[in-house]
């Protein structure tokens, strides 16, 4: 098991709050491999969904199931997030996605107050907010360039049914709006390795890049692994094989040499 799982009180702090940051959950020397992988990456541009908010402002969004034997598949098969995963579920979880969630300076658009579970649940026919998603952020992230805003505490709602909004689904304003009078709003501001993990049925959002600077993030997303679609064809479980923390830094050296 990795030495640098979340802890006790920081689960304890996503259980209250539905959501916990860890700083410098990654180190600079693993971030800038990312960097330096993501930013030369044209795949990334060449398969990302462009998404557009309410205002038709877009961001953009590389998505994908199998986390394989990239660096990106690295981080998400890695014990560090995979076993601090479970131990926020307390069960054994499989890895349903990650995506690269690339916010463009002064054109990246904003997304709309949203639960994840809130289209899951519908989309891949999840019978059970059992999910866990994982932000790690490749830059900085700020007020300025859109970072994640979260309503803390506000899983504890349960879903909240979701409506088209742009190209993107985004809650029910009417329970937004009453969820806004009793959560607090928290800006979620990252350095570039700073990890955040949050409940698949808290609202969250972000807004438009207003800034001359990108805001780059990469998100993997978790199941607990009783937790199937069940309905066939809908959602493909792929069996999550752990690698030990150091295959960050070895798949650099093996891509280098």
């Amino acid at each position: 098991m990795s030495t640098q799982i979340l802890t006790p009180e920081q689960i304890n702090d996503f259980h209250r709050d539905g959501y916990v940051i860890a700083r410098g959950f990654y180190s600079t020397e693993e971030i800038e491999r990312l960097q330096q992988r993501a930013f030369n990456d044209d795949s990334l541009n060449e398969r990302a969904w462009h998404k557009k908010d309410a205002s038709g402002t877009v961001s953009k969004v590389c998505l994908w199931q199998d986390a394989g034997d990239d660096l990106y598949g690295m981080f998400a098969r890695g014990r560090r997030m995979v076993d601090s995963v479970e131990k926020i579920l307390g069960e054994e979880i499989y890895h349903t996605s990650t995506k690269v969630m690339m916010k463009e300076p002064f054109v990246g658009g904003a997304w709309e107050w949203h639960q994840d579970f809130g289209y899951w649940h519908r989309d891949n026919f999840y019978l059970y907010p059992l999910q866990v998603s994982v932000m790690v952020a490749i830059n900085r992230a700020n007020k300025e360039n859109g970072c994640l805003q979260v309503l803390k505490g506000s899983h504890h709602i349960g879903r909240i049914d979701h409506n088209k909004t742009g190209d993107q689904k985004g809650a029910d304003m009417l329970f937004v709006e009453e969820a806004l009078k009793h959560h607090e709003l928290i800006d979620v501001e990252l350095a570039p390795g700073d990890t955040l993990f949050f409940h698949c049925n808290l609202l969250h959002k972000s807004n438009q890049n207003q800034s001359s600077e990108p805001r780059w993030s990469m998100i993997s997303a978790f199941n607990a692994k009783r937790n199937v679609s069940f309905k066939e064809n809908e959602a493909v479980y792929y069996p999550l094989h752990k690698l030990n923390d150091d295959a960050i830094m070895k798949w650099q050296a093996n891509e280098t040499a």
